[in-house]
């Protein structure tokens, strides 16, 4: 029995019209299992089960195959609810075999938001846990487009099939589907941190790019060991050929892993790298320095989904391989990645100016992508033309273009027309992403985050931009990390600074006067702060569902509204 039997689409004959140039970021995984078919292709550390690449890619071909007999086939929207896992990546990788669409949403973002993206999705097929599967029978509303369902454990009474049941049936000499770069790939959601969550509608061509761009970018070698802790970033390395071990975290809460087992993952299989949030690397530090653990094969660590503390970087001086270091890539997920910096960099150069406001770092642009700053506007961008780019050091809106930067919103129309500018050339990434972003370049060619534009805060005589002027106040010894909000409305705002102290606990009034008054003396050292005089604290500030690392602003000046009623008039 072959895939073919299936109906798989096959590419057409040398007699018929040209197609343009097939295109899978399944293909890789296939590949590798030419090239290294014994090689451990993904390790479970908690069950100390692995497949090799050989049995990998054959998993994928009996589970694709099990796909197309139930009718998951080209364009189908498949929810997946798997627990990162030997699963998680059999799965993925055999929807892109038949050009079936994953749409991931981030279970973090609660089970309100979660039935809403899903809903939105119009899904025909839930691969998933049991537990997904009950939901889905509770809350059938979001789930009421689903036709096939696909069990990965124990199937109770809502049918279809079991993923045991379709990897068991091996297949022998399958074909590949039709699909070219711009196939659709995926439909991943944003994690709603910075507004409405919105399906991120992925191509295949755009997954083969990051995968090359990353690749490339970090001199990342196939035969490497990974140690992720973002389950979606490790499918781009198992493409890469590198192994990847799976440490027995909750990967929805990084905030809250342990510290020893993502450590005891590096260490017991001699990990050359790992990817996380801030969050992650913020407990794996001070494991380390109290410890007294080191970790000599590691030769890269990238950190990203929010701004990294400078002193998190610092923590991992001499504690990784001679030549190894951290890199901290921004992008979003409409466009990742974007530009780079090394600690190295950060701790050598850029750290100090960072404390006195300037921003955070961000490093180059990636070879292949276009960046621009432009004048702040609020509304829609029709055309490239429209715009005003700004000149060196002059903080605006980022825009960026490159291979990797997404077309669309699924269903969002408005959201699209809001986000994306109309290119005049470049017509293999006409698109330009609006980052939603605040930053400006240096003489150097690199770029500084300034934050969110719509994190601004306009008072009467000027604009505050939360990441310069937050880095000032954390500076003070009692503070872990603070927030800038804006009450009232633009460009009549009243800055706020709402502070998180290290030890988690508002403190008594007396400290909190003395606290208070040293902050406002802060504020009147610095240009950029001189003006604020408002201050609160609070015990844990908010921070968003996927990488816990970004703080909720919009929450926090909800919140201040309430503490400082007379402010918010």
């Amino acid at each position: 029995m072959t895939i073919s039997e299936a109906k798989l689409p096959v590419t057409q004959n040398d007699s018929e019209v040209a197609e343009p140039p097939h295109c899978n970021v399944c293909d890789f995984i296939f590949e590798q299992a030419k090239q290294r078919p014994d090689q451990a292709a993904v390790i479970e550390h908690w069950s100390g089960r692995k497949v090799t690449y050989a049995e990998l890619a054959q998993s994928i071909e009996n589970i694709a195959f099990g796909f197309l007999q139930m009718g998951i086939k080209s364009g189908v929207r498949t929810v997946l609810a798997v627990k990162p896992g030997i699963e998680f990546v059999e799965t993925v990788f055999a929807l892109f075999r038949v050009a079936a669409v994953p749409v991931v949403v981030d279970p973090g973002m609660g089970v309100d938001n979660m039935l809403k993206c899903i809903e939105e999705a119009e899904p025909e097929a839930l691969v998933g846990i049991p537990m997904a599967h009950a939901l889905s029978k509770l809350k059938s509303r979001a789930f009421r487009t689903v036709k096939h369902r696909i069990t990965v454990g124990r199937r109770w009474l809502w049918g279809g099939e079991t993923l045991d049941a379709l990897r068991s049936r091996t297949v022998k000499g399958s074909e590949r589907s039709l699909t070219q770069a711009h196939t659709t790939a995926a439909i991943l959601f944003t994690s709603g941190a910075t507004g409405v969550p919105k399906g991120v509608v992925f191509d295949h061509g755009v997954f083969v790019g990051q995968t090359e761009m990353i690749r490339l970018a970090y001199d990342i070698q196939a035969g490497e060991i990974d140690v992720p802790c973002f389950a979606l970033f490790a499918l781009f390395s198992v493409a890469m050929g590198v192994t990847i071990v799976l440490p027995d975290i909750d990967f929805s809460n990084p905030g809250k892993a342990s510290p020893a087992k993502v450590v005891d993952a590096i260490i017991e299989h001699n990990a050359t790298m790992s990817f996380g949030s801030p969050a992650v690397w913020k407990r794996v530090g001070p494991y380390l320095e109290q410890s007294g653990v080191s970790l000599p094969t590691i030769k890269r660590i990238l950190i990203a989904g929010a701004p990294v503390p400078y002193n998190t970087l610092a923590m991992f001086k001499g504690k990784l391989a001679p030549d190894g270091d951290l890199h901290t890539p921004y992008g979003a997920t409409e466009s990742l990645p974007f530009s780079t910096i090394s600690a190295s960099e950060i701790l050598g150069e850029t750290m100090l100016e960072t404390a006195t406001g300037a921003g955070t770092c961000v490093g180059k642009a990636l070879p292949g992508v276009q960046a621009k700053v432009i004048r702040l506007v609020d509304g829609p961008i029709g055309s490239i033309e429209e715009v005003e780019e700004l000149p060196v050091g002059e903080v605006g809106e980022i825009i960026v273009r490159s291979a990797v930067t997404t077309r669309e919103y699924f269903n969002r129309p408005e959201n699209t027309k809001l986000a994306k500018i109309r290119g005049v050339d470049f017509q293999s990434a006409p698109l330009w992403h609006r980052m939603g972003d605040t930053g400006y370049f240096d003489v150097q060619g690199r770029l500084w985050f300034c934050g969110r534009v719509s994190h601004r805060v306009e008072t009467s005589s000027s604009t505050l931009y939360p990441i310069q002027i937050e880095a000032v106040f954390n500076n003070h010894d009692a503070v872990s990390r603070c927030a800038l909000v804006g009450l009232g409305d633009r460009p009549n705002q009243t800055p706020v600074i709402i502070a998180e102290l290290h030890d988690g606990h508002i403190p008594a009034k007396d400290l909190r006067d003395r606290i208070r008054d040293e902050l406002l003396r802060v504020s009147e050292a610095h240009e950029k702060t001189r003006g604020i005089k408002h201050f609160l604290f609070h015990e844990g500030l908010p921070v968003d569902v996927r990488h816990n690392a970004k703080i909720n602003r919009d929450a926090l000046k909800h919140w201040a509204e309430t503490q400082l009623p007379e402010v918010a008039l």
